[in-house]
């Protein structure tokens, strides 16, 4: 376990990684309490960290203050320019211990630590002996905290047999071994994160533990999987850390003045999104942001002879970048008086996500062909997010194309939505022309109730009425139905339990717009649970949306419900 640790925390970058998402992590869990963390944009004075307790080996109460560097430092990293070690460490020495150090904590003797992801390099051996023999006193000691000592310190702390199963460490290094095989990576996360963060009550204490545990080892499983371009398995399980985090916190209360343990659980929650935002953004780069303008060029990526691979990477794609999309939606709104910098930032990545999402569109025929019927829930995503960003006209082709399409493949039996989710049945369809298997292969449907309705807005009175009688000639035994949560869902979703919810039937587009608007906004207001999610009180639209599209759950109606009129305003405003 110490020579995996090490591996990884070799890898790290300092920014970011090594300094924000393991060490404040990490000092925490050996009881330290952390004062101060890294800031993009502020003057440092050499301290990358600070922080204040007893570690098991002291004798007494120190002041820690971390010089944070990645991978080896040898010559080039020790007197290179101001931001190398040297002139950092003399900084904290001239002008930190002097100037910035709080009232309370003036008296506490000072340990200065050099943190390293790698090792001291012989080179720069002297140089460090040099400096310490120099400016050590009785007040100001030096450590150096390499990854050999790192590593150690998170075997004791966070992944010792006595806090961690034996079960979840089993996982944990299988997740690691597989990394190049994203399946079998995945499914030894999920069993990894189920073990730490298990459903039974925690005390408050053990949560937070469990929490940091579940992260540091989900971040390590992240560098490998990147380091082996991985990054299918990247997207995915930094998808279900964030899930999983959720329901270990999502019960704990919210107060104006939050706690010392409610905020520090929010800044783990914080810590889940970006590992969440900056996998996905890595996800994008190398697979989506290349290729998306150029014609066909992601649906020959797939190397599949058969169509039906290309349209389900396809639709997998575009539920994906839609997500991310909402998500910064959201942040880059929340943001814009709080951090008006980064809240710019935000809603520049989304907008250029609702770029690529319709240059993806324009230059994929296949996601105008959807061949299964939860292609719903991607389209759900799609059409949310343009209701969020005012941008319905550009994707309303889309959707209507998507209506012609499929109504089209069912008259002419082509590869027309099922409900059939096994690969091999996927692949075999349309196994034959005959009514009984028309029937099952489409016994419900939530994906045309959903383009039926989105068909009342903009499109011609000729295409309605073509795509609803296809539909009540081709499959006149279909259930059309729509999804809502209930009461258990707040309980049930976030770990991909799909046992919950109300079915709505009766949604046939033979009844018309008018009956089915009707039914709809009934049941919208009689289906009321969903308003009682945590993370939709909490205003975290984005989190039960991904949790949907992670674990194939249709989009509830009370989310895509089209605008009122031809203009963008959207139906319901989730966000406010």
């Amino acid at each position: 376990m110490k020579l995996i640790l090490k591996e990884y925390l070799a890898s790290l970058k300092e920014r970011g990684d090594l300094d924000q998402a393991l060490l404040p992590n990490l000092l925490s869990a050996m009881g330290l309490q952390v004062l101060k963390t890294p800031m993009i944009g502020t003057r440092q004075d050499g301290v990358d960290i600070s922080a204040v307790g007893q570690l098991p080996d002291d004798e007494q109460k120190y002041l820690y203050l971390l010089c944070v560097k990645a991978g080896d430092v040898g010559r080039n990293d020790w007197d290179a320019g101001p931001q190398s070690v040297g002139p950092e460490l003399r900084e904290i020495l001239e002008v930190y211990i002097r100037s910035k150090i709080a009232k309370e904590h003036q008296d506490l003797p000072i340990k200065i630590c050099l943190c390293m992801g790698g090792e001291l390099k012989e080179t720069v051996e002297g140089n460090w002996a040099g400096l310490t023999a120099t400016y050590a006193s009785e007040k100001i000691g030096f450590e150096l905290w390499n990854g050999d000592r790192l590593a150690g310190f998170m075997e004791k702390s966070l992944l010792a047999r006595e806090l961690l199963d034996e079960a979840a460490r089993r996982h944990f290094q299988k997740a690691l071994a597989m990394v190049n095989e994203p399946e079998a990576c995945y499914e030894y996360t999920r069993s990894f994160v189920a073990i730490v963060l298990p459903l039974e009550e925690m005390k408050d204490k053990e949560r937070l533990l469990r929490l940091r545990q579940a992260y540091i080892c989900l971040h390590a499983i992240c560098a490998w999987a990147v380091e082996a371009k991985s990054l299918d398995v990247v997207y995915r399980i930094s998808e279900l850390g964030l899930l999983f985090c959720w329901d270990a916190m999502r019960e704990q209360p919210v107060k104006p003045k939050p706690t010392k343990h409610q905020a520090a659980l929010l800044a783990i929650l914080d810590q889940y999104v970006r590992l969440y935002l900056i996998m996905s953004e890595l996800y994008f780069e190398k697979v989506l942001y290349p290729h998306a303008e150029t014609l066909h060029a992601l649906t020959v990526s797939v190397k599949s002879r058969e169509a039906v691979d290309s349209n389900l990477a396809m639709f997998d794609l575009l539920g994906r970048a839609a997500a991310r999309a909402i998500w910064t939606d959201l942040f880059g709104k929340a943001l814009s008086k709080a951090n008006p910098e980064f809240a710019r930032s935000l809603n520049d990545q989304t907008k250029k996500m609702l770029n690529m999402l319709v240059a993806l569109l324009n230059n994929n025929p296949t996601l105008g062909s959807p061949f299964k019927d939860d292609h719903m829930i991607e389209a759900a995503l799609v059409m949310y997010l343009a209701q969020q960003t005012s941008s319905v006209r550009r994707f309303m082709p889309w959707c209507h194309a998507m209506a012609e399409n499929t109504s089209f493949a069912l008259l002419t039996n082509a590869s027309y939505p099922t409900c059939f989710r096994d690969y091999n049945d996927l692949l075999a369809h349309p196994a034959s022309s005959e009514q009984e298997y028309r029937d099952e292969a489409c016994v419900g449907s939530v994906l045309y109730p959903y383009l039926f309705v989105w068909l009342q807005c903009g499109a011609e009175q000729d295409l309605i009425e073509e795509f609803s009688s296809r539909i009540s000639q081709k499959i006149p035994d279909c259930t059309h139905q729509a999804w809502f949560p209930d009461e258990e869902t707040d309980q049930k979703v976030w770990r991909g339990d799909t046992y919950h919810g109300i079915c709505v039937t009766g949604l046939s587009p033979a009844r018309g717009n008018a009956e089915i608007a009707d039914a709809l906004n009934l049941a919208t207001e009689e289906c009321g649970a969903i308003f009682e999610m945590t993370a939709m009180k909490r205003g975290l639209v984005p989190l039960f949306l991904t949790a949907c599209r992670h674990y194939r759950l249709p989009i509830p109606p009370t989310l895509w419900m089209p605008p009122r009129s031809n203009s963008d305003e959207a139906l319901v405003e989730p966000h406010s």
